[in-house]
């Protein structure tokens, strides 16, 4: 392994100092300096993860915590409450035979009592297996089965696929209902108070979680982490986005998902946070709870957030006429004055527009799993709300890096998070390489995979296959993705991320992806992207130009627009070939889009040759 190491720069970004950061709080300004004073990784409060729920509930007591909307009001568990189930509920899965050490899988849409079974299920000293209440019953079937778990904690509108489960491949698979959770309290209380219930296992670095990742491109690995991986992770993350007790948490993503239940169920429990479960990802419905919850922090995704922009840009347009222009107005002055001065007005500018759009309370909303395009990003920074790009994979508990509340950057992934390091292993000349990261929060290994262990975890670093630099001012900076690299016959080395930022731009590109192809005489590899159009932009644009939006003009007006995107990158990552899809492209529950297979058939899609001007 090598690292990067190049002097500093003053005037821009200029690689400065050794390519390796040790997480600690970024420059309170927007000034770009490196980093000094690092911080150390921050101490957890407890030893094992079902001791958070004693924690909080001796700190917060009846705080609310755990809350999904009923009845127009905001309704569920205390801190003590919580707790209390939890320990009823692990009592009662060690009456149904669990065992420390078993794997007990959990499958459930997002709710109140995803959590407390989670918690249970660790207090009864066993391993959590979550699972992505959208599977078939076969993909549930081969994850239990590799995971050797003979229970699965689930709720009703699970039994389905648990019943076929049972008969097709697990036939000693014992459902336990999620509802009974909420009588337990009550019924247990009396025998848990005599014993208390405690069966979980003695040592941080025991087994906690496997997570079975969703996979963009190929088979699914059982990530292992253990107590003291998520605690550490907790801890970080708390201290970077300075979450505390005036917090609530709008919760969007599948608590299946390691960012969710990590940054959005473990933080708020340690921090004293509240946690506030959104009833859909509608968009009225979303602004509405987002309204109502009074949500200070939302994690999620880019696509959300472009939602959230289209929502209240619709908002916009059909107010009356004097509202509608003095929006219009504020967003531009906005814009014109953070472009001209590199001030960031909107926070004061325009609190009204937040507020009517149910956004006031909202301090920050942090994003990942996907590159976030700059549009959004500056469309946020507008409206004075910072959204904080972060990084993070489910071998690292997730979070490796975030961009800061203080001042978050456009372009890069935020500073490692305490305690974490990132370094640029192998960098080229302009100091790019593959990401590599060691810190307390990274896994213990593959479940059942040695191979996979050792070659994704060298001489204490963990390989995260992603590509990236880091800036001068420490940040994080990723370029794309190792496996998804393209190399030419010319020896080049084309990043698709690159290509999609440029072509997503484009107001006719709904989604795109970009991969090798093979020239017509199938000679050389070369650039091609498939794009989901924005039909709605199209018919616009064909009926200014009097013609029928039919394919021969979507083709067309494709072509044009990838061309002109195309300009500003080198000649050899221009787009050669364009793929016009009819249906969105597939995609993970955390909104990535899943590239196996893309390139490989062109089912219900349209080819169509766009050749650039230059040659490559």
């Amino acid at each position: 392994m090598s690292e990067s190491t190049c002097s500093s720069g003053r005037a821009r970004e200029s690689f400065a100092g050794p390519a390796r950061m040790r997480g600690g709080d970024p420059p309170p300004s927007g000034a770009v300096k490196p980093a000094s004073r690092p911080l150390p990784a921050p101490v957890p409060v407890v030893r094992l993860l079902p001791e958070l729920a004693d924690y909080a509930a001796g700190w917060y007591g009846d705080s609310p915590f755990l809350l999904r909307r009923q009845e127009g009001d905001w309704r569920g568990y205390s801190f003590a409450e919580a707790a209390r189930a939890a320990h009823a509920f692990a009592g009662f899965l060690s009456d149904r035979g669990i065992e420390p050490g078993d794997r007990v899988g959990l499958l459930s849409e997002n709710r109140p009592e995803w959590g407390i079974a989670y918690l249970a299920i660790l207090d009864a000293g066993a391993v959590v297996v979550p699972l992505d209440p959208q599977l078939t019953a076969p993909e549930v079937g081969e994850i239990l089965a590799t995971a050797g778990a003979r229970r699965c904690v689930a709720g009703r509108r699970q039994v389905e696929v648990l019943e076929e489960v049972r008969r097709t491949r697990l036939s000693e698979l014992d459902r336990i209902g999620l509802e009974s959770l909420v009588e337990l309290p009550t019924r247990n209380e009396a025998r848990r108070a005599e014993a208390p219930w405690r069966a979980a296992p003695a040592n941080p670095a025991d087994l906690a979680v496997l997570l079975f990742t969703s996979g963009t491109t190929g088979q699914a690995k059982g990530v292992m982490l253990s107590h003291s991986n998520l605690l550490h992770n907790v801890e970080s993350v708390v201290t970077a986005l300075h979450i505390g007790r005036g917090d609530r948490f709008l919760s969007v993503l599948p608590l299946h998902h390691t960012f969710e239940a990590t940054a959005g169920f473990l933080c708020p429990l340690r921090a004293g946070a509240s946690v506030a479960y959104a009833r859909s990802l509608k968009s009225s419905e979303l602004r509405e709870d987002l309204k109502s919850s009074g949500a200070t922090i939302v994690l999620g995704v880019p696509l959300l957030y472009e939602k959230l922009l289209g929502g209240i840009a619709r908002g916009i347009e059909e107010a009356p006429r004097p509202q509608r222009a003095l929006a219009t107005g504020s967003r531009s002055l906005a814009g014109w004055i953070r472009r001209a001065t590199g001030a960031r007005p909107g926070r004061w500018l325009l609190g009204w527009l937040r507020a009517r759009a149910g956004l006031g309370r909202l301090r920050a909303v942090v994003s990942g799993a996907a590159p976030l395009p700059p549009e959004v990003f500056w469309g946020f920074v507008d409206l004075g709300l910072p959204l904080l790009e972060g990084y993070g994979l489910t071998e690292c508990s997730p979070v490796v890096a975030v961009n800061r509340p203080e001042h978050p950057l456009q372009g890069t992934v935020g500073w490692p998070i305490p305690g974490v390091e990132v370094r640029i292993d192998e960098p080229q000349s302009d100091g790019s390489g593959e990401i590599v990261v060691r810190g307390p929060n990274v896994m213990l290994g593959y479940f059942g995979n040695p191979a996979a262990t050792a070659e994704a975890l060298r001489d204490g670093w963990f390989h995260t296959g992603d590509l990236g630099h880091m800036a001068g001012d420490g940040s994080v900076r990723i370029t794309g993705r190792l496996k998804n690299m393209i190399a030419t016959s010319a020896g080049k080395k084309i990043y698709p991320e690159e290509v999609e930022l440029a072509l997503s731009g484009s107001p006719h590109v709904l989604e795109v992806v970009v991969v090798a192809g093979r020239d017509p005489r199938g000679e050389r590899e070369e650039v091609h992207a498939h794009i989901f159009p924005n039909r709605e932009t199209l018919e616009a644009l064909a009926k200014q130009s009097g013609r029928p939006c039919d394919d021969a003009f979507v083709e067309e007006a494709l072509r044009q627009e990838v061309e002109l995107r195309c300009r500003d990158l080198a000649p050899f990552k221009r787009v050669k070939r364009v793929i016009v899809r009819r249906e969105e492209f597939s995609r993970t529950p955390t909104g990535k889009i899943k590239r196996q297979g893309i390139g490989t058939e062109e089912e219900g899609a349209r080819a169509v040759a766009s050749r650039a001007s230059a040659t490559p």
